[in-house]
């Protein structure tokens, strides 16, 4: 593409640009379908790669990657954060639950380049309502040590959704402002990141004039 040809301060613009649409779509889609996460993990995913890609071919130098690559992933990562976030808050209902049953489920994967195995642990919290009617959808949780706080017993607020759409997450790990926050900081890296490499190309057409 000409439009992103080396020193086009043009390309960068459309890059911030593509940045800017690639991610709001992917928190669009993953707000509004809390089910299609993985859609919306993908596609800020494939923005980010794009406009790595991109942003070395306009600037013409590596380096840049090494502030463009913290930056865009923060991004990216809090606008799918916050997205998910949303999306549970809308079609969940905060509810009162019971933790009745906690099992953990560990997936041993081999690495065919070694001989080092890979452990995936996948714990799931079976709950209930407090008069003891049982939840359908349990809460999920992928990691090694779970959720730390939570046992067999303890008595917890959730966001249960009635209609299965979004995942069972605990109350207090829904936090929509600490997304926006992280978001937005990104977004300023971002953004410092887009107004250096402006800077660096402006410089670089002044010397040759």
């Amino acid at each position: 593409m000409k439009i992103l040809a080396r020193g086009s301060q043009l390309g960068l613009v459309l890059l911030l640009a593509i940045v800017l649409i690639g991610f709001t779509v992917a928190l669009a889609i993953t707000a509004l379908w809390p089910q299609a996460l993985l859609a919306g993990i993908v596609i800020a995913c494939c923005t980010a790669i794009f406009v790595m890609i991109g942003m070395v071919r306009v600037v013409g130098r590596r380096w840049v990657l090494w502030l463009a690559v913290p930056a865009v992933a923060l991004a990216g990562l809090a606008a799918v954060m916050l997205a998910e976030d949303l999306g549970v808050s809308r079609t969940g209902e905060l509810t009162e639950v019971v933790i009745v049953d906690h099992t953990v489920d560990v997936h041993t994967s081999h690495n065919t380049s070694s001989r080092e195995e890979r452990e995936a642990y996948t714990h799931e919290y079976i709950l209930e309502h407090p008069d003891g009617t049982p939840i359908e959808k349990p809460m999920i949780y992928r990691g090694e040590d779970g959720y730390d706080d939570f046992d067999t017993g303890d008595t917890i607020t959730a966001f249960i959704d009635p209609e299965g759409s979004a995942p069972t997450e605990p109350a207090e790990n829904v936090n929509i402002g600490a997304d926006i926050a992280v978001l937005v900081v990104g977004l300023v890296a971002v953004i410092g990141v887009y107004g250096m490499c402006s800077l660096l190309l402006l410089l670089r057409d002044t010397r040759r004039a």
